[in-house]
């Protein structure tokens, strides 16, 4: 009993944070959702690379985490809250830098910078999930880097 006791203290508390089904989560949701279905529609357009592609996905995700943003976290999610904010923003930098490298020409730098977009978007994919965006995180996508 005493082993068993150590151990639960040892651990502390549950690493496996459930995160509840509630009025915050199902409209971060769904805001996931209609952002990630606005980002299909721009590479469905046959920009789904490159500059061009940049310049249509930054209204995007600056919508989608400006809305995001005006959602009142709840105080047991303001971590996962933070993480995914902070990964839209490293998203929306990307963006910016790739759709700023139009002027440039330099092919090469253009699919180094959509690489960058594509890893940042990794990160944001990880704090959807991390929130509790179960909808949303079934939904994976990416920014190609064609």
């Amino acid at each position: 009993m005493i082993v068993a006791v150590i151990a639960f203290i040892a651990l502390g508390e549950d690493d496996e944070k459930t995160i509840p089904r509630d009025a915050y989560t199902i409209a971060a949701d769904q805001m996931c959702i209609s952002a990630k279905r606005q980002i299909v529609a721009v590479e469905n357009k046959g920009l789904a690379s490159g500059p061009a592609a940049a310049r249509q996905l930054l209204p995007v995700v600056s919508e989608w985490r400006s809305e995001f943003d005006a959602l009142k976290v709840p105080s047991d999610r303001i971590e996962e809250a933070q993480a995914l904010d902070a990964a839209l923003k490293e998203v929306q930098l990307r963006i910016a830098s790739l759709a700023r490298g139009a002027t440039s020409g330099n092919r090469a730098q253009a699919v180094e910078q959509a690489k960058a977009a594509d890893e940042a978007s990794s990160e944001v994919e990880e704090a959807v999930a991390a929130l509790g965006l179960s909808h949303c995180s079934s939904l994976t996508i990416g920014f190609s880097n064609k």
